[in-house]
């Protein structure tokens, strides 16, 4: 079994010189845990989406703390394929990008972690990367085309499940005064968006309202060119 080994140093600045002591290395273990994440799976998807999502989409992952039983500080992980290891960066609040291999690599690929197996939870999203200054009803209407291009055309059915069916894109924020703008015959046109009765902030802790939310399905008789205006921090997503 491979082992990942970091070599920790320590700097001291003394009063009449600088002195540093390197400690000795130390060595973690990570094993294989495909339970925790079908990365071969999740690399096809990631690649698809790389090839075929024209940017509009990126995988978000983290450690779920609530279900993990050990402190995510603690918490070591790499991604192990029979070629190579891929060490892999969590940062405080347990979030984490993952590698995207070439395809062949990524069939043999699993999570190693140093987390006992069963005691360990992470979480994959499907995000927008386009802000909400960005968007208009053009862009609205070419994220529900291209997600339906992916899940219908271009994932294989055992991927499917990684890439629900999209069926609006979700407009999030504390004040509810969202509002489309476009120009027509000179005029300058604007016209308030209905809150969506019973959608729940995804970001909403259990127990929690959270904030109010408005949908865009790309249905609407809208022209392309009416562009969102988001009050301050709102929050882009897409209604599975």
């Amino acid at each position: 079994m491979r082992r990942l080994t970091c070599s920790l140093a320590l700097c001291a600045t003394l009063a009449a010189h600088a002195q540093t002591e390197v400690l000795p290395p130390v060595k973690t273990e990570l094993k294989r845990d495909g339970s925790v994440l079908a990365y071969g799976q999740i690399n096809s998807l990631l690649t698809r989406l790389g090839r075929h999502g024209e940017g509009l989409f990126r995988m978000d992952f983290k450690v779920d703390a609530e279900k993990t039983k050990v402190p995510v500080a603690s918490v070591r992980m790499a991604v192990r394929s029979d070629e190579a290891d891929h060490p892999i960066a969590i940062d405080a609040q347990g979030r984490f990008d993952l590698p995207v291999l070439p395809e062949a690599e990524g069939k043999t690929a699993d999570l190693a972690t140093n987390v006992p197996k069963g005691q360990l939870a992470v979480n994959g999203t499907l995000e927008l990367t386009v802000k909400p200054e960005q968007l208009d009803m053009a862009k609205v209407r070419q994220i529900i085309r291209v997600a339906r291009t992916l899940r219908e055309e271009l994932l294989p059915w055992y991927l499917r499940w990684l890439f629900p069916r999209i069926q609006a894109v979700r407009v999030c924020s504390a004040t509810p005064t969202w509002e489309l703008e476009w120009r027509e015959n000179g005029q300058l046109l604007g016209l308030p968006l209905p809150e969506a009765a019973g959608e729940r902030d995804p970001e909403a802790k259990k127990g929690e309202k959270g904030r109010p939310c408005t949908l865009l399905t790309g249905q609407e008789s809208w022209p392309d060119a009416a562009r969102l205006v988001p009050p301050p921090d709102t929050k882009l997503g897409v209604k599975l």
